[in-house]
């Protein structure tokens, strides 16, 4: 069987729904906020919005906002009372908000498949990184990564946003991480589940790319990435 990455030696990950179920977590923040924002409206005798309208509000800006690459809940909150009208609110609301967002989706669940593939890959004495970014104002993102229960597997953690380093899709998180890894660019992976931020990204570092679409819902994937899969673990007949 042909294996194409039998070349690679370092393996990185994007965190967040690749290695992770964030997008749970934080369906279940953005339902929780969106409740939240419900009663203070009431509370301050602005207009009453149905919840349900509220909720279709604040999911449609944030995953919008979310895929321009706006990580600041601050501006989500903002945005999405914004749409429905709703001007002059202190921007300490905003944080308290983002506060309750966070220690919602602050746990999210590692995917089975996940934990099998990185063991794998530690046996097999690969080089593992994450690259991932950053939560913005009042998240997190290095506090999140150490609650990873294999988080000793990883040789680098390189958070974009942080520390100097521009956030994907630049290429300076990718750059910097085979730099970390002291291998070349062309012996390095990545795998992730955004198809720009992570693949196009890192195929223009010089990385091969992986996009793991876990419910076949990129349209054209293979216009991102070198190799698909719907589980990591389909990874291990590649290397």
């Amino acid at each position: 069987m042909s294996r194409p990455f039998s070349y690679a030696k370092a393996i990185f990950f994007d965190y967040d729904n690749t290695l992770v179920d964030f997008q749970s977590s934080s369906i279940a923040a953005l339902d929780k906020v969106s409740s939240e924002i419900h009663d203070y409206l009431i509370d301050e005798g602005k207009q009453n919005f149905p919840i349900e309208k509220i909720k279709q509000v604040v999911f449609s800006v944030s995953s919008r906002l979310d895929e321009e690459g706006v990580v600041d809940r601050n501006l989500w909150w903002e945005k999405s009372l914004e749409n429905l009208g709703v001007k002059g609110i202190d921007r300490a609301q905003f944080y308290d908000w983002t506060n309750l967002y966070w220690s919602v989706a602050f746990n999210s669940e590692p995917f089975p498949d996940a934990l099998q593939f990185l063991e794998y890959l530690a046996n097999k004495k690969y080089i593992i990184g994450l690259i991932t970014n950053g939560d913005g104002e009042g998240g997190n993102k290095k506090k999140r990564i150490r609650n990873f229960p294999l988080i000793d597997i990883f040789n680098i953690v390189i958070v974009g946003g942080e520390d100097g380093i521009k956030p994907k899709p630049n290429l300076d998180p990718f750059i910097v991480g085979c730099e970390k890894a002291g291998v070349s660019v062309e012996k390095c992976v990545m795998v992730g589940d955004d198809p720009v931020k992570d693949c196009l990204a890192s195929k223009k570092a010089g990385y091969a790319s992986v996009l793991i679409d876990r419910q076949s819902r990129i349209k054209f994937p293979e216009l991102y990435a070198d190799f698909v899969v719907t589980k990591l673990v389909d990874l291990e007949e590649l290397l």
